[in-house]
């Protein structure tokens, strides 16, 4: 039997995993024996199986090397005590008890990754979309910090548009493509010539090869250094109308990304909020969604609803509004009037009247 405590970035609380078979995978994506999702833990990262009397470790074919101890490693043997470090998850061995049939033969070099099998039933449908779309609203507007909503929308993707792998993050002219959560197989590497057409203005560029067909769908410019961006291999190809729904994603995703920028990380010691249930009655943003496949209409609706509720957070108080939304108070000044935002700062003065 194999005992690893596994901890998402540190300072956070501890979460315990056994296995028990002869095998098992570990990284960001559902399919995972041990699922880890935290910055750098790519889909499938790595195999822990038994072999020789002990339990080794190998990493997938592509994946750089990982530190066991404070040292870079490629693969090898391990032990109780042993912190196996993944980008900023760390995964500590506290038992590794091996099976008297571990010394059965088992392939010494690192191997491919295992292939991807064929999806039961993709989305089809308008009203298949439609419930997908009310699915993603759901989790872009809960407030919390933007490499947890990566993360959850990587495994949404994952979980409902299968068998492509997915990387979610930011896309800025300076530095290109940031993935913030992965569930890619192997580090992808943009051609120059992808990147290139996103810095010339396209919201949506393709490369293909023979590993498949990769595609790059980025927010529309904005205020702000940064973009939300979806990288997604195609395999296999993805319909139509999967693409129009990563464009409105990649924007609810952008105005979600704005108001959790300045959302507080979790205490330490303590596991990361969930975003809250949605409430039993629809939102105004939810009865567009399931009434239109207007972008336009839906996309400020969610920003309206976004801004609103940050405006009565802060009690009116437009500077740390601004701060809040990631935008100049200028542009919320603006929008406050565009949308007919009430102004909030009587929620102030009450509060002080009572006090």
């Amino acid at each position: 039997m194999l005992t690893l405590e596994v901890r998402r970035r540190p300072g956070t609380g501890a979460e315990m995993h056994r296995v028990t078979g002869p095998s098992a995978t570990v990284g960001a994506s559902s399919g995972n024996e041990v699922v880890v999702r935290a910055r750098g833990v790519y889909g499938r990262h790595l195999r822990l199986l038994e072999r020789d009397g002990a339990y080794h470790l190998d990493l997938f074919r592509g994946i750089a090397a990982v530190q066991v101890n404070g040292r870079e490693f490629v693969g090898g043997a391990i032990a109780p005590g042993d912190r196996i470090t993944i980008g900023e998850a760390t995964i500590t061995v506290v038992e590794a008890a091996p099976s008297a049939a571990a010394a059965q033969e088992a392939p010494v070099e690192s191997f491919p990754a295992a292939p991807l099998s064929a999806p039961a039933n993709l989305p089809s449908t308008e009203v298949e979309y439609r419930t997908l779309r009310l699915a993603a609203y759901g989790l872009c507007r809960g407030a919390r910090p933007t490499e947890d909503l990566a993360i959850d929308l990587t495994d949404f993707l994952d979980r409902e548009l299968p068998p492509s792998e997915w990387a979610v993050g930011e896309f800025s002219s300076a530095s290109g493509f940031r993935p913030l959560a992965s569930t890619f197989r192997e580090n992808p590497a943009l051609p120059p010539a992808m990147v290139h057409e996103i810095r010339s203005g396209e919201r949506l560029t393709r490369s293909e090869s023979v590993a498949g067909v990769l595609t790059l769908v980025v927010e529309p410019a904005s205020e702000g250094a940064g973009r939300a961006a979806i990288l997604v291999r195609e395999s296999p190809r993805l319909a139509a109308r999967a693409i129009l729904f990563l464009e409105e994603l990649v924007q609810l995703a952008g105005v979600a990304f704005a108001a959790g920028m300045a959302a507080p990380p979790p205490p330490a010691g303590t596991a990361p909020e969930r975003p809250p249930a949605p409430p039993a009655e629809a939102s105004p943003a939810e009865t567009v969604l399931r009434s239109t496949d207007d972008l336009k209409k839906i996309v400020e609706t969610v920003e309206r609803e976004v801004i609103d509720r940050a405006m009565r957070r802060v009690e009116g108080n437009q500077s740390r509004g601004a701060q809040i939304l990631n935008i100049s108070r200028g542009s919320l000044i603006a929008k406050l009037k565009e949308f007919a935002i009430p102004d909030y700062r009587y929620l102030r003065r009450e509060r002080t009247r009572r006090g």
